[in-house]
């Protein structure tokens, strides 16, 4: 009996902490670049975060998160951010600056509303292809091709394309320098897929990486990128078989 009442206890302790570390989690507003803050807001402060140079948890979640619990530490209740340094492709580590505030009246704020939009189409589904800022100058571009030999876009520093797909199934997204790179999707309708490009060192020279990103990180390293996006329309109904 008294096994079986601290094993209950012991659930309902976790349960407890687990509640509340989710309230004060949500409690706390991220608010991005252009979002305008509730009039009574009161500014704490200041916070930077992702300027070690060792870190390896530092994705834009975990900078997010990092943030949120100086805020906590700080008595604020919004976390404003007001520039965000996207990581190079090898690092993979943003920088945040971000203002603390405390306000009576916290807004409401989804950051995966947009994106969220973004996977509603019950007839395609949309890939995101983007590479980050190359480190070195002069790095040749690479083009990405789908299934065949069809060219969907190119990888270039900084560069962004998005492409409807209307075939559901598998797929292969390819590139080729001095080895070719494949990454295969199993494509679903209402769907997005972000794509991040990038290079490694080879025998003789850089070759292709393709990796798909989850939807926050991958929708936040699209956005970021200043050049505006092309849409492509690609109905490959006939290249599956």
């Amino acid at each position: 009996m008294n096994r079986l009442y601290c094993i209950v206890t012991a659930i309902l302790l976790l349960n407890s902490r687990a509640l509340t570390a989710q309230t004060w989690q949500d409690s706390i507003v991220v608010l991005p670049l252009n979002a305008t803050l509730p009039a009574d807001a009161a500014k704490l402060g200041s916070l930077k975060e992702g300027n070690n140079a060792v870190s390896t948890d530092c994705n834009y979640e975990g900078m997010i998160m990092a943030a949120k619990e100086k805020a906590r530490a700080m008595g604020g209740n919004i976390v404003k951010i007001t520039r965000v340094v996207e990581p190079a492709f090898i690092s993979k580590c943003y920088k945040i600056t971000a203002d603390v505030y405390h306000t009576d009246k916290l807004p409401a704020h989804n950051t995966n509303t947009t994106r969220e939009a973004k996977a509603n189409n019950p007839k395609c589904a949309t890939l995101y292809i983007y590479r980050l800022r190359d480190t070195l100058a002069l790095i040749t571009p690479y083009n990405i091709h789908l299934n065949d030999d069809s060219v969907i876009c190119v990888a270039k520093s900084r560069s962004r394309d998005s492409v409807n797909l209307y075939k559901e199934g598998a797929t292969t997204l390819w590139a080729k320098t001095e080895k070719r790179a494949e990454l295969k999707l199993d494509v679903k309708f209402g769907s997005v897929y972000y794509i991040r490009c990038g290079l490694q060192k080879g025998e003789i020279r850089m070759l292709p990486v393709m990796q798909l990103m989850d939807i926050t990180t991958g929708a936040e390293e699209y956005d970021h990128l200043k050049k505006k996006k092309r849409k492509t329309n690609v109905n490959y109904l006939y290249q599956i078989h």
